[in-house]
């Protein structure tokens, strides 16, 4: 259980600053649409794939280690920035590395966790330790988003440090967690791959980028989007409502998609999503808009989360830490290109775009289910897809 509280904090502490960082930065800091921009896809993209250069090392040490010095980290990059704020220094150079290290070690401690349960450190089957990880990672993302808002609104001059309070409690956690190392979780990727097996590990990725690009708008683009409209604290209650969906939901939709066809939940989960992004165009304006958005979108994330997780573990078996690392690299890379296009052309007028290429990014991703999906070959992502969840 002490794993499933230490995601909760550790996810705490990154969504109490990112939450509403560019929001923060539009009204506290002198910095260009662009250069906001820029700030907000560098943390997003340290934070999905900064953990991946330390791959190969992850198995060799103990999580507790890992976790202690990635706080330790947080700490001194929430520092550095609200220093840099205190005395009026704007200049990018200086933030973009902080911003860099505060995401690259949040990337770590994930990776570290995720490598773990993946390598059955919680005791276990996968479905339902990262069910159980995506519900703890939602409650504190249904949480936390409200809090930043009222730091938001209340606590700005200490916006960019708050995120401490969230590492201290995950240092005190550390005590409770068994300190093993995951079996197999340094395992660096050997052999040799078929063809056949890149081209299907290439289109899953592509179907992850799809995906996470389109999800991404609401967590990223939309709190920018509704500024104007909508206070901080009706924003963050759309989070909270959305994570309270996951808490309740999660575990009982996972015991009852347990037995359906892969690839019938991918289509079903992206088609969702498409009505959901199209939704967060009208939800500043109509509450039952709002509400339509915030359920698919919930419903799509508690589907393919956990689903596309098990299945590169399946797709590239005996290499926990490899698979889960490469994963994040490519929600990573689609999440910083949604991050930086969505805010560059919202902040230009230009949202019903930047929500548009979601929806047409959805519409991909239900593409490859349906071809793959129909494939009765041996291929190894028709094999996945045709697999019970």
């Amino acid at each position: 259980m002490a794993i499933y509280l230490i995601r909760f904090t550790t996810w705490g502490s990154w969504s109490l600053l990112f939450s509403f960082f560019a929001v923060w930065l539009s009204r506290e800091a002198p910095f260009s649409p662009a250069d906001i921009s820029l700030l907000a896809a560098t943390i997003a993209l340290a934070n999905r794939a900064g953990g991946l250069v330390f791959v190969p090392w992850i198995g060799r040490w103990r999580l507790r280690r890992v976790l202690i010095l990635t706080q330790l980290a947080i700490i001194l990059a929430a520092a550095g920035l609200q220093w840099l704020y205190n005395h009026g220094d704007y200049l990018l150079e200086a933030w973009l590395p902080l911003a860099a290290l505060f995401g690259v070690a949040h990337s770590l401690a994930s990776l570290a966790q995720l490598t773990y349960l993946a390598a059955g450190g919680a005791g276990q089957n996968q479905v339902r330790a990262f069910s159980m990880e995506n519900v703890a990672l939602n409650l504190s993302a249904g949480i936390t988003p409200f809090l930043s808002a009222l730091v938001l609104d209340e606590l700005a001059p200490w916006y960019l440090v708050v995120p401490v309070v969230y590492c201290l409690a995950t240092l005190a956690l550390t005590g409770f967690i068994s300190d093993l190392a995951p079996a197999h979780a340094g395992a660096k990727p050997g052999g040799t791959t078929s063809a056949t097996s890149a081209k299907a590990l290439g289109m899953f990725l592509l179907l992850n980028a799809l995906s996470f690009f389109a999800f991404s708008q609401f967590y990223n683009v939309f709190p920018f989007f509704a500024r104007q409209q909508l206070s901080a604290q009706s924003i963050g209650l759309w989070f909270a409502l959305s994570s309270g969906m996951i808490v309740l939901l999660q575990l009982p939709l996972t015991r009852l998609l347990a037995a359906r066809p892969r690839r019938w939940l991918v289509i079903a989960a992206n088609g969702v999503m498409g009505v959901g992004v199209l939704g967060l165009l009208q939800a500043v304006q109509s509450v039952p808009a709002a509400f339509l958005a915030v359920l698919c979108l919930t419903l799509a994330e508690m589907v393919f989360g956990p689903l596309y997780q098990v299945m590169v573990l399946g797709l590239m078996p005996g290499r926990p830490a490899f698979a889960m690392g490469l994963l994040t690299l490519i929600w990573a890379s689609a999440e910083a290109m949604a991050t930086g296009v969505g805010l560059y052309l919202v902040a230009e007028g230009q949202a019903t775009l930047a929500f548009g290429l979601a929806a047409c990014a959805c519409l991909g991703a239900v593409s490859i289910g349906l071809v793959f999906g129909r494939l009765h070959g041996r291929g190894p992502l028709s094999q996945a897809l045709r697999a019970p969840h």
